[in-house]
This record gives structure tokens, sequence and C-alpha cells, in this order.
């Protein structure tokens, strides 16, 4: 049984111009950690928001362990969630905050002292009980929150940019300290974010949604490695992946982009069709091509490149030992089993009609 089940859902507000979640159907397994990424005004909140019961839905359909929701209380729908502002009681303290669920639904004293003790003591929070929010640490906060959820024993936590209030440093320890918390609990997690880290490193399952819609749902690596859209391979990476305006040339084995640079294919495509061809900056290799550098990062690990070849802009990893300075040339090549090809139109992936063997011939037109 799947532990969410979304059917057609949709959520329309007065006055907008479209809505803000677009007919999605998606079914997320138990004990799955799904992450939820996009770029701001997406949708991805408010869908978590409808799943929350804090957000009415406008069409569509909401299924908690094969229940339908759509009708019911957030308190009723066996979800816990934690905002990106913590939303903690400021006057309370931290025993307080944790045991407030507890609280409200009538949980005895004696019990919920015990569970909170237990919950403070998974999360490195017993020493702090008596503190209240103002007296902690960002990261401590964060824990209080997720510690409030889980005293309830959700069946699904939903986490809404928990971690974007943090410094770099202690974003990175959260990430690990959920991941943990997640295969501890043994619940289904759900996480909204727009931080690419966050999301190739916590997710079991991959959703990327934009304007209201999911582009693309697997796993993170499969997406990473074969996007379905244009926006998914240009969205989805740091730096981004290098997206090349062209056409499919000669007899469907080449490609042409930019000033006349002909690129040969995998595979046969459709001949003439206008296409964006995109390339990952890590997959560009030295080679035979000559490019102008205008531009370097150093990454520390590596030097991110920008280089101009043909009208195209194209970034690419260098060694950190191997110095290039801005107006030297950069030789390169494109490996065409790393090239990939979407419609210029639909941004849809498109798929071969006949696989070659691999060549690395360039030419300019």
């Amino acid at each position: 049984m799947a532990a969410i089940e979304l059917r057609d859902l949709r959520k329309s507000y007065p006055g907008a111009a479209a809505p803000s979640v677009r007919d999605i159907s998606l079914d997320l397994p138990e004990r799955a950690f799904a992450v939820i990424l996009g770029p701001s005004g997406c949708g991805k909140s408010t869908m978590l928001r409808m799943i929350a019961g804090l957000e009415s839905v406008t069409a569509g359909e909401v299924r908690v362990a094969g229940e339908r929701v759509n009708e019911r209380e957030p308190k009723d729908r066996h979800c816990a969630m934690v905002f990106q502002n913590y939303a903690l009681y400021p006057h309370m303290t931290v025993a307080a905050n944790i045991g407030y669920p507890l609280k409200v639904a009538g949980v005895r004293r004696a019990e919920r002292d015990q569970r909170v003790r237990e919950i403070a003591t998974t999360l490195a929070l017993d020493t702090l009980l008596d503190r209240k929010p103002g007296q902690l640490s960002g990261g401590q906060r964060q824990r209080v929150a997720m510690g409030r959820a889980m005293v309830r024993n959700p069946r699904v936590f939903l986490f809404d940019e928990p971690l974007s209030n943090l410094d770099a440093t202690l974003r990175t320890q959260m990430r690990v300290e959920l991941r943990r918390l997640h295969d501890r609990l043994g619940a289904t997690s759900i996480l909204v974010t727009h931080d690419q880290v966050e999301a190739m490193t916590l997710a079991d399952i991959l959703v990327v949604m934009n304007a209201g819609r999911i582009e693309q749902v697997g796993d993170p690596r499969a997406v990473y490695d074969r996007p379905a859209t244009r926006f998914v391979a240009g969205f989805l990476g740091a730096p981004a992946m290098n997206l090349l305006d062209g056409r499919v040339s000669g007899n469907g084995t080449q490609v042409t982009v930019g000033e006349g640079l002909v690129l040969p294919l995998p595979a046969v495509f459709e001949p003439g069709r206008a296409v964006t061809v995109g390339i990952r900056p890590e997959h560009v290799e030295e080679g035979a091509l000559e490019a102008r550098c205008e531009l370097t990062e150093n990454l520390g690990t590596s030097q991110l490149v920008h280089a101009r070849l043909q009208g195209c802009t194209i970034l690419l990893h260098r060694p950190p030992e191997h110095v290039v300075s801005r107006g030297q040339s950069v030789m390169l090549s494109l490996p065409p089993q790393r090239l990939h090809l979407f419609d210029a139109t639909t941004g849809a992936r498109l798929e071969p009609e006949t696989a070659l063997a691999p060549a690395r011939n360039y030419a300019l037109a």
C-alpha cells in the first residue's frame, strides 16, 4: 500500500492567472524518503500543505495509508509537519514545545513526560529541556521542531524547507541527522526544498516540479543521469547542464549548434529537427576542439571554466592544478555518448531512432 496517494490534485486561488498546483498524480510508498525539488513558486509547498490539510483542495484527492483525507482536519491525517521557521512557542520550554501535541490530545502528564524524555534523548536534547527557544541555536531549534512532530508517532513526516535557515556547515550536519532519523523511525518522509544537494543526498524518490506540475519522478541518480525534460536538465546540477540550441543535420547522425559547429550523435535522430543539446560540465573532456576561456571559478576541488566555442558558452571542470587564465585556449571534446537531446518546442527528451557505434569526429559547417 502506498503511504501517500495524490490523484489529479489541483489548487487554484481566486484571481490567480493559473493554478498553483495542476493535475498532480503521485504515489509514494511506505518508509520512503521523498524530496520535492523545484524553484520558488513552483507549487511544491502548496502541495505539501494540501497533504497536511493546511490548504484546501480545489480538485482531486489526497489519500494517506489508503484513506481519503480531503475533508479531515490536519490532526486527523496521521501527518506531522515541520516548518521552515520552526513555529515554536517562544514562551514555552523545550519540553513543553515537544509535548504540546500530546497535551492538546489529552494524554496524561506522566505518559507525556516519559514520551518527551524519549524523544529528547533521541535528538540529543535531553540536557536542554528547561530552556526556551530564544536560548537555543538554529540547529537545536530545528531538532525541537522535529521532536514535536515525532512525539505524535505519525505515519508521515512533512518537512517544508526545514534546513534553509541554517548556515552551510550546520545544514550539512542536519542533513545527516535527518536521514539517520528517518531510517531509525521507519516512517514515510516528504521534504520540500529548492536545494539540489539536499535533494540528491536525502531522497529515495526525487520529485522535480515546475510551474505547478511534476516534470519527473524517480531515483535521484537516474533523474540526474537521464533528465526527462529540458527543464530538469537545466535545473538539476550545480553548475547546471550546458544547453545549446541546434538542429539535427545530415542524415540524422549529427547536430549543428552555435556558429556552425557540427557534433556527432550516438544515435540516429529525425533530420532537420530543432533541438536543445545538453551535456553536463563534468562530462566535457579534453580534446581537439579549441575554445577560449572567458572566466574561471576556483571551486577548491576543481576549476569551473567558462569557455566560448563557436558561438556557444560551455562550462567545464578542470583539475585545480591545471590553471586556466582568461583568454587562454582550452582544448575540449563533447563526447557523443554524453549528449542529451530535447525537443526545441516541447522540451521533452528525444529518444533515438537507431543506435550508432561511438564516434568522435567534429566538423565546422
